[in-house]
């Protein structure tokens, strides 16, 4: 019973070891996505926004948020090109896709705050579903 008792204590300790240098570990993974996240209240009171649509090529072209710009993962050095000539890094830039659980403008906004080293760059909760709920655009925007 002694060695039972013994090789739980020492897996406990391991997990535990485990657990701290997984969490501390300065690459961890973050599980949360909500540092990235930005509802629309927040963006209607920013002085100055600049507008990312991370859908699909097809859906940006049937509508899309007035004066947001194109800038997906599928073709990525090819669009980002664009974005680098349009962007204002003193505008709070706001990446959408197409509903809440659409995880697209999470990678775009992570990726764009990895390779610019800027903080002021969010993915819209609620993305395209919410802009349009609330009025801000509609089907068919150009």
């Amino acid at each position: 019973m002694k060695s039972v008792q013994e090789a739980f204590a020492l897996i406990l300790i391991a997990l535990v070891c485990g657990g701290l240098a997984y969490f501390t570990h300065p690459l961890a993974p973050s599980f949360g996505i909500d540092e990235l996240s930005i509802n629309i209240e927040e963006v209607q009171s920013e002085a100055e926004v600049f507008w990312i649509d991370a859908r699909s090529d097809e859906d940006f072209a049937i509508g899309h948020f007035e004066g947001a710009i194109l800038l997906n993962e599928e073709r990525w050095e090819e669009l980002l090109v664009d974005f680098l000539d349009r962007w204002s890094p003193s505008a709070t830039t706001v990446v959408y896709c197409s509903s809440q659980s659409c995880m697209r403008s999470h990678e775009v906004a992570k990726r764009l705050r990895e390779e610019l080293g800027v903080e002021d760059i969010f993915a819209l909760k609620g993305g395209w579903e919410t802009l349009l709920e609330t009025g801000l655009a509609k089907e068919g925007d150009e």
